[in-house]
């Protein structure tokens, strides 16, 4: 440092120092740092422990003045430094210039460049460190150090210094041993140095080495050169001048050469059977059709990068190959930096046919012309491994009618004239176990069925990842499965774990990306911030501010990359969702590319989308902005052009398609600190959680956005979010936590002068009081919120206290009352056209006539209740009903058709946890259990009925459940215990400020004096 060596402390600052330092001038997060020291098992005072770290080496780099400072950056720490300073820039700077030179064809001048690059090294990078998470980094530095080593060589040996490089590729090779450039490059030295016979030595030493290890044969690089080697191909020697020499015999060009040039198969194929059976039917000789005698077949195979599609392919091809005694051609067209192969492949491929190199056109036409007539004739199988697109394909495909042709893309290429396509996916998890079986053996996975099993989730299915996690496994024999299945868990550092010697998933993935063009890479990242399983297609022109109908062309760029698969449920549109690991891929991206303003601005588009999707919803189901409160969160203003491609038709069924989505758009907002969106996209979602009984969903959005709220001081924010917990604990019957909420939200809503929200909150809170018989309290409540209401013209609400005054008027035997309550309820319902609360005002109309003993009358209501709640499907709702349809067959003296409506209720309640029904039905159902003389059967209803009662606060139908007990208690002789019953369901009924309290307990007085007097 300034020349100078410094002592920078103990070990973990040392890591600190170099964690930073990889990441010299980007911020490094505390959790990073906390795991590049400790790995996965960090003390509880991980965090302050690398705050003293962080104190002294900031004394130790005092002395810099200020070219090196470690800065304080949320949510970590940042290495400020000059890029002149940091050894790692000045080599990145020097292998490009020596890249430059190499293009200008200055070779020595590169070669020099990579001598000075090469000695900036003291060794290997970050040496002595005991650090996992520096471990791979160091590992990519010593890569980029001997791809650099291995540049030079291979123009060292293109100048000539064949025998000075031997002894050094003789060192590397012992380094490296899985290397097979190095092989290549020292048999090359050795042969040119008049060494053959040592250089076909190293090729058997390189053919065993990775046999031993990997169980894979040499690439067709090192076996090409080999066969040179063999041969002493003059093409080996290194020409004197710029002129090649003309070969001493001519006719070589015509010699008949079968070539044989297949990659070797791999001995534990698992999972493809079936369409390795399609491909032999495709291209093998019993294949009948005319097509087949003019033109050439082929067999295009696309799928998502490391599905398996080169294994697939070579497999076939091998076994194939007897069908096809002609030859057999292979071509990678795969190319990381984008660069066109198709030239090479064909020159390839006419050396492969005997076409000696100095006589190959340089045209590209005449290339493809002479291909063509060398094989016109023949029975020659060619294999193209990687294509992009058409374009690369038709050029290398033969023409005579006896051969065929295996091609693999990402892309479907359905541009290929008379191609049989065959699309592979990821594998299921029974495949997945049966490869992960074949590499790691059976014994393993019986050891550990349920580590496995999540071992293959977490690849996905996908066969690479598989195969990479399945190497490490075997690799280390003593490692248990959990270990790895552990360590993939962080999806932070999965990438990371899935890479073995040369088998690099994230490469794999970064070709289908480097294949896209700029937009479609932009709308590929930021895909990364949709964590919901599955999405329309509409959330693209969001997340690009685009128009909606060009999104979604850019998505099926996607989709034709492999990079995005489609879905498809029953009666939904299209959707869209991301392969669990292509998504980590994607998230690096997203931070890597973009920065953290972009990525806000783009969450707030997204799910400022979601919120006016959602409020559409909401407005149709209730014919406004009724029962509910908006904060101030912008909407993405191109929201109103979705409506074109996402009809949205039947709300709750959208509402229901995108539930998910919902949840997931919430968690991104409160990801985000957007506090204001976070709680009104929470509030306008209980449109679907509450009809639909989703209360797991309904509790973590809301309890999720009350979080932010209360972090980011949004006192309204949290009123609101307290208020739909209260709404929540009242439909679950959970009384004194809504009352809890409630009372919260009243007070915080009073204080920032919300009228709406504070009628709301006691609208709801009236009907706590009603359920726990406080009469006169409850009316006066419920006449202040309405009074609120109408001022806020909430109409929606306004009906709602409505039918619940009658209610109160009902119990209190006010019928007359509470019909106008009820009449007027219903206008207000029709006049906004909201089916779902029509129904529950004439569900409470049926509860008026059944007072008043109009059971026909109360028929019909519940028939049109029951048409409404089915139609609209609100199983709540059908709840109630079902159970005031049970009472009135009851009244009406049809015991066998009561019970089965009020089981029917009892069932439906109990799914979507509507307690106090299932109370009422229970009760109802020991009713008449005990008219029928079954005891036991009754006693069983009215004790469920008690203790659901009894957890629900409900004191009038506690104690109306505890008069029937009595009732239980003197079938069986039990006097005592029914006197007690009745003296308890008296003194609890004298808790209650209702007419209908009151009645009761009067009634149970003066029968208990009458039998008294008997």
């Amino acid at each position: 440092m300034d020349g100078e060596e410094r002592d920078l402390g103990g070990a973990r600052q040392r890591v600190v120092l170099a964690m930073l330092a990889l990441n010299a001038n980007r911020v490094v997060s505390i959790e990073h740092l906390i795991d590049a020291v400790w790995d996965e098992s960090p003390p509880t005072t991980a965090r302050a422990q690398i705050q003293i770290c962080v104190s002294g080496l900031r004394r130790v780099l005092n002395g810099t003045g200020d070219t090196v400072q470690i800065r304080t950056r949320a949510p970590g720490y940042l290495l400020d430094v000059p890029e002149t300073n940091l050894d790692i820039a000045q080599f990145t700077s020097l292998v490009s210039s020596a890249r430059a030179h190499v293009e200008a064809g200055r070779i020595s001048e590169a070669v020099a460049t990579l001598r000075s690059a090469l000695s900036l090294w003291r060794g290997p990078a970050l040496a002595g460190m005991n650090s996992e998470l520096l471990g791979r980094g160091a590992a990519q530095l010593n890569d980029a150090r001997v791809a650099a080593v291995m540049e030079r060589i291979r123009l060292d040996l293109a100048l000539g210094r064949h025998e000075e490089v031997v002894g050094e590729l003789f060192a590397l090779v012992k380094e490296h041993p899985l290397r097979e450039r190095l092989y290549e490059y020292l048999m090359l030295a050795l042969y040119r140095s008049g060494r053959q016979a040592e250089a076909l030595e190293a090729c058997r030493r390189a053919r065993a080495t990775l046999m031993d290890e990997l169980g894979i044969e040499l690439g067709q690089s090192v076996r090409r050169l080999e066969n040179a080697i063999l041969n002493r191909d003059p093409e080996l020697d290194l020409a004197s001048s710029g002129v090649s020499t003309p070969p001493t015999n001519p006719a070589a060009e015509q010699q008949s050469v079968v070539p044989r040039r297949l990659p070797a198969s791999i001995a534990d194929f698992t999972g493809r059977q079936s369409q390795l059976d399609e491909i032999k039917r495709a291209l093998g000789n019993d294949t009948a059709g005319d097509t087949v005698n003019y033109g050439v077949r082929i067999v295009s195979i696309s799928g998502k990068g490391g599905v398996g599609k080169s294994t697939l392919a070579l497999r076939a091809a091998h076994e194939l190959r007897d069908d096809y005694p002609d030859g057999h051609l292979y071509g990678d067209l795969e190319s990381p930096n984008g660069e066109d192969r198709v030239r090479g492949v064909l020159a390839r491929f006419l050396h492969a046919l005997g076409i000696a190199g100095n006589t190959v056109p340089d045209d590209d036409e005449e290339r493809g012309e002479l291909y063509r007539s060398r094989v016109a004739n023949k029975k020659v199988l060619v294999v193209l491994d990687g294509a992009t697109d058409e374009d690369q394909v038709i050029p290398l495909m033969p023409a005579g009618p006896g051969c065929a042709m295996i091609v693999t893309s990402r892309a479907p290429l359905s541009g290929l004239p008379g191609a049989h396509q065959i699309g592979i996916d990821v594998f299921d998890e029974s495949r997945s176990m049966e490869m992960l079986n074949t590499i790691v053996g059976a014994s393993r996975l019986q050891a550990e069925p349920d580590a496995a099993h999540e071992l293959v989730n977490l690849c996905g299915g996908l066969p690479l990842a598989i195969r990479i996690a399945g190497a490490r496994l075997a690799s280390r024999p003593h490692w248990r499965i959990d270990v790895l299945a552990a360590r993939l868990r962080n999806t932070v550092r999965r990438l990371d774990e899935l890479s073995y010697r040369g088998l690099v998933l994230r490469s794999n993935i970064g070709l289908s990306y480097r294949t896209l063009n700029g937009i479609a890479r932009r709308l590929f990242r930021r895909f990364a911030l949709v964590t919901s399983p599955d999405f329309p297609g509409w959330a693209a022109a969001a997340l690009l501010d685009l128009d909606p109908y060009d999104a979604i062309e850019i998505v099926e760029s996607l989709v034709e990359a492999q990079l995005l698969d489609t879905v498809q449920y029953p009666g939904e549109g299209l959707r869209y969702r991301m392969h669990d690991l292509i998504r980590v891929y994607a998230i690096e991206r997203l931070h890597e590319e973009e920065s953290e303003e972009e990525r806000a601005e783009t969450v707030e588009r997204l799910v400022g989308a979601w919120l006016s999707r959602a409020e559409h919803a909401h407005r149709k189901e209730y014919g406004g902005d009724y029962t509910i409160i908006h904060g101030t969160a912008p909407r993405w203003t191109g929201a109103r052009q979705l409506e074109e491609i996402d009809l949205m038709g039947d709300q709750m069924e959208w509402l229901e398609s995108e539930r998910r989505s919902l949840v997931a758009a919430v968690d991104l907002a409160a990801d985000y600190g957007m506090s204001e969106a976070c709680w009104d996209l929470a509030l306008t979602s209980v449109t679907l959680f509450q009809v639909k009984g989703h209360f797991d969903d309904w509790r973590e959005t809301s309890e999720r956005a009350l979080a932010t709220a209360e972090a980011d001081g949004n006192r309204r924010g949290r009123a609101a979010m307290l208020y739909s917990l209260g709404g929540m604990h009242s439909q679950q019957t959970r009384i004194a936590d809504a009352e809890r909420c409630y009372a919260a939200a009243l007070e915080i809503f009073e204080q920032v002068g919300d009228d709406h929200g504070y009628g709301l909150a006691l609208r709801n809170s009236a009907t706590l009081d009603r359920l726990r018989g406080q009469g006169t309290d409850t009316m006066r409540r419920y006449e202040t919120a309405l009074e609120k209401m109408r001022t806020v013209g909430d109409l929606v609400s306004e009906a709602h206290i409505l039918q619940h005054m009658a209610k109160v008027n009902i119990d209190e035997g006010n019928t007359a009352r509470a019909q106008e309550l009820l009449e007027a309820a219903l206008g207000c319902c029709r006049r906004v056209n909201y089916l779902r609360l029509e129904a529950q005002v004439l569900n409470r109309f049926a509860e008026l006539y059944l007072f008043l003993n109009q059971v026909d009358q109360a028929h019909r209501a519940l028939n049109r209740v029951l048409l409404i709640v089915r139609d609209i499907g609100d199983r709540i709702g059908e709840a109630h009903a079902l159970f005031r349809l049970g009472v009135v067959r009851q009244r009406s003296g049809r015991l066998d058709n009561a019970e089965t409506t009020l089981q029917h209720a009892l069932s439906l309640a109990q799914q979507v946890g509507e307690r106090m029904v299932a109370g009422s039905a229970h009760h109802a159902l020991g009713e008449i259990a005990l008219a029928r003389g079954q005891g036991a059967a009754g006693a069983d209803h009215v004790e469920a009925a008690l203790s659901l009662f009894t957890e629900l606060g409900s004191t009038i139908w506690r104690a109306k459940a505890l008069i029937l007990r009595s009732d239980v208690h003197q079938g069986r002789g039990e006097e005592t215990l029914a006197a007690g019953d009745l003296d308890q369901a008296i003194e609890l009924l004298g808790t209650v400020d209702s007419v209908e309290a009151v009645r009761l307990r009067q009634e149970l007085e003066r029968n208990r004096g009458n039998a008294l007097f008997r």
